[in-house]
Order: C-alpha cells, then sequence, then structure tokens
C-alpha cells in the first residue's frame, strides 16, 4: 500500500513539472551562461553553423587599424562550443564605443585557426558587418558596430 502511494505521489509530481514546463515561455536566442545583461554587452548570433562540433571562437577588437585581427590588439577573447544552425553567447566590451568581431568555427577545437594554401583560412570564419574581402583583410572602420551603455546585438554569417 505504502508503495503505490509513493508511486502515485511520484507521478504526481513528474506530472505536474511536465505542466510547470509548458508553461516557461520560449527562451530568449541569448539565453546563454556567458549572458548576464551587464553594461557594454555584446550579443553575438553567429548564422551558417553546419556542424554542432568544435568551437566558436570570436575576438573583439577596439577602433584600431594597427591592431585589428591581431593578437596583440584584442581586447577580449571567448570560445563556446558550436551549435548548429547558429550559436549565440555574449561577450562584454571594456567601455561604450565602436568595436569590430572576428570568429571562427574551430571545427577541430585545436584552439587555432587552420589554414590552407596563401594563408587562407581552412575552417569557417566572419567578421562583424560582412566587409568585403577582395586581396587582404579588411579595414577595421568596414567591421565597427557600436556599442552603447545598453549593448549591442551583433549577427554574423559564417563563410565556409
Amino acid at each position: 500500500m505504502k508503495k503505490a502511494a509513493l508511486s502515485a505521489a511520484a507521478l504526481f509530481v513528474v506530472c505536474a513539472g511536465a505542466a510547470l514546463a509548458d508553461d516557461i515561455p520560449a527562451t530568449d536566442p541569448f539565453d546563454h551562461v556567458s549572458c548576464r545583461g551587464a553594461d557594454n554587452e555584446v550579443r553575438v548570433k553567429v548564422v551558417d553553423v553546419e556542424d554542432n562540433v568544435g568551437l566558436i571562437v570570436a575576438d573583439l577588437y577596439r577602433n584600431d587599424e594597427e591592431g585589428f585581427l591581431k593578437r596583440s590588439g584584442r581586447v577580449a577573447q571567448v570560445r563556446f562550443a558550436a551549435r548548429a544552425p547558429h550559436t549565440t553567447f555574449c561577450m562584454a566590451a571594456p567601455e561604450s564605443g565602436d568595436f569590430a568581431i572576428a570568429l571562427y568555427h574551430d571545427q577541430n577545437a585545436n584552439k587555432t585557426l587552420d589554414k590552407k594554401a596563401f594563408g587562407l583560412p581552412a575552417e569557417p570564419w566572419g567578421i562583424s558587418n560582412a566587409p568585403r574581402i577582395l586581396f587582404g583583410p579588411p579595414k577595421v572602420d568596414e567591421a565597427l558596430f557600436q556599442v552603447p551603455e545598453t549593448g549591442a546585438t551583433v549577427e554574423i554569417k559564417l563563410n565556409n
């Protein structure tokens, strides 16, 4: 008798939990452990992620032509698990102002942007504002976006 009562109570708890789960609204696309709603937070959505393997590695740069796309010019870097078809996360800008993001899908998680002939990326990559790439890297002003104190949202398409 006690077993039946406990089973019924457990079933009630499980069913009640399921009913409550149905009442929870759809999650925000930036519901990620890295998103805290802090000042100067940049919410990043990476689109055209093909596989749930490896990492998305994102670098944040100031409005500085000399440091753009260079390790020495990087203000912040984050790495998060890649999720297809899009990966969302947040990163903190140190203050309000103009910034740019360059990122890549580190498919083998070796923490390096693998390259092929002539130094071209062998892994998918993207830059904020999708600047046109012709015979070299873009200029920082082509990739800049404004980060107000309230934060910014940026969508970056991976180039495969």
